[in-house]
């Protein structure tokens, strides 16, 4: 494979790339922002780049909601808010041609993924951008788009797996957790995943490690694709058929920084990505700490020559246990695997002051086969398995019960056959009611999580062989 890119090639750029930078600190200037912190800045070497202050999220807050908009409301198309997951949401503003520049990236690298007469599922929640990207991948004829965003009552769990049998959906585009909770559901049904036309499973938005990856490739049959970016700075990378993720350098600028320091790590250390965006017009950002913490790979065997990165997750996230500094990435990868060594793909992962424990939803009766692979994937931490039945960490049938949505009615009639509905709320709602059988079980894996969490909080430990 090589060696990993040194320091300085990471930090290096062709006259095409400072030109860039030059525009969008220029572009970015029209920000109340930037404004002032840049006035008078023009890139003409790295160096004038690697000098300007980095923006921090707390920079962001402080510019409030149109704070970092770079043109005026009539140029602009599109609101985001960050999740606010790891802090407090950030705002973006973005132009018609910010998501057209992604969506041809993504088009132009997975051709055989996205082409004319693919379907896609696109399970992404529409507030985040990402939804949007995938629909407009589709309309530039990259295939067949089936807007089903998962937080939305009227395309729940159940309906997305109907739309992608009958359809035939060749892509599932969504969080990594969508096809692990779609794949419960098809076989709750009798269905096997892999039976399905889903050839690629198209994830974005949190740690997707190699042993989820490969859990998830063989659940469904299906090649596993990396999208990686950020509310605030859009696309900045997507993995190869090698499972490199690669960075889109011609959409942002990248800098990998040591930690607390404002300068590169060398070889494959971790370090501080630091982003300016080249492609986004309507909320550029120049030197934007994103918070994620990423590790640079050597050369990658696919022959693309754009940097490969390995991202564990949030600085802010990082955890230490047994005298290890752990990510998010290692967490992921760690209880995926324990769980894939007991054949699930549903596992839950918590932190406690002594140790980890990883719950693990399976019917197998031993955790000798989990233990084992926790102990591969991180020796020396205290590790613990709990497992339980099916059910406990992820209720299927309760998923399956989500209400049906209509279209807002004000008018019914009961001399027709059907709903007698007698308020507007009635119309547009219909809460389904669970069976005696139904609601009995969810009293009783409701009342063993909550007598877990306080045996949990008093550091009681499991007794061994009592996994359920």
């Amino acid at each position: 494979m090589g060696q990993s890119p040194s320091a300085r090639e990471v930090r290096t750029a062709p006259d095409a790339t400072i030109a860039l930078l030059d525009a969008t600190v220029a572009r970015a200037r029209g920000s109340a922002l930037y404004r002032e912190r840049l006035a008078g800045t023009r890139i003409h070497t790295l160096a004038d780049l690697h000098a300007v202050p980095l923006t921090t999220r707390a920079d962001l807050q402080r510019a409030g909601v149109h704070g970092t908009r770079a043109l005026p409301l009539e140029q602009v198309c599109h609101y985001g808010e960050s999740s606010g997951t790891s802090g407090a949401s950030n705002s973006t503003w973005l132009t018609a041609a910010d998501f057209l520049r992604d969506a041809r990236a993504i088009r132009e690298t997975h051709p055989d993924v996205f082409a004319p007469g693919r379907i896609i599922l696109n399970r992404y929640p529409f507030m985040a951008a990402p939804a949007h990207i995938v629909q407009l991948v589709a309309q530039e004829g990259g295939g067949v788009s089936i807007p089903a965003g998962n937080i939305n009552w009227d395309v729940p769990f159940p309906r997305a797996l109907d739309l992608a049998c009958r359809t035939g959906a060749h892509v599932l585009a969504g969080l990594p957790l969508e096809p692990v909770i779609l794949g419960e559901v098809a076989k709750a049904q009798g269905v096997d995943p892999a039976s399905l036309s889903i050839d690629a499973l198209f994830l974005g938005g949190s740690p997707l490690p190699p042993a989820m990856q490969r859990r998830l490739a063989r659940t469904w049959g299906a090649r596993v694709i990396e999208l990686y970016g950020s509310t605030e700075t859009m696309l900045l990378g997507t993995s190869c058929r090698e499972g490199t993720l690669h960075l889109e350098t011609a959409l942002a600028y990248a800098e990998v920084l040591a930690l607390g320091e404002d300068v590169p790590v060398a070889g494959d250390a971790v370090g501080r990505l630091v982003v300016t965006t080249i492609g986004v017009d309507g909320s550029p950002l120049v030197r934007f700490e994103t918070g994620d913490l990423v590790r640079l790979l050597a050369p990658c065997a696919c022959g693309d020559e754009r940097p490969g990165i390995v991202v564990l997750g949030r600085e802010s996230e990082a955890v230490d246990v047994g005298g290890r500094t752990l990510h998010s990435y290692d967490l992921v990868d760690a209880g995926a695997a324990a769980a894939d060594a007991l054949d699930s793909s549903i596992f839950f992962v918590v932190v406690l002051p002594d140790r980890l424990l990883v719950r693990i939803e399976t019917l197998r009766g031993g955790d000798g086969d989990g233990r084992a692979a926790l102990a591969a994937h991180l020796p020396g931490v205290a590790t613990e398995i709990e497992l339980v039945e099916p059910g406990m960490l992820v209720d299927v049938e309760l998923l399956g019960r989500s209400p049906h949505v209509y279209k807002p009615v004000v008018v019914s009639d009961w001399r027709r056959p059907g709903r007698r509905i007698l308020t507007v709320g009635e119309g547009m709602i219909e809460w389904p009611r669970p069976t005696w059988a139904e609601g009995r079980r969810w009293l009783s894996r409701t009342l063993r999580t909550a007598r877990r969490r306080r045996r949990l909080a008093q550091g009681v430990a499991l007794a061994p062989g009592n996994g359920r």
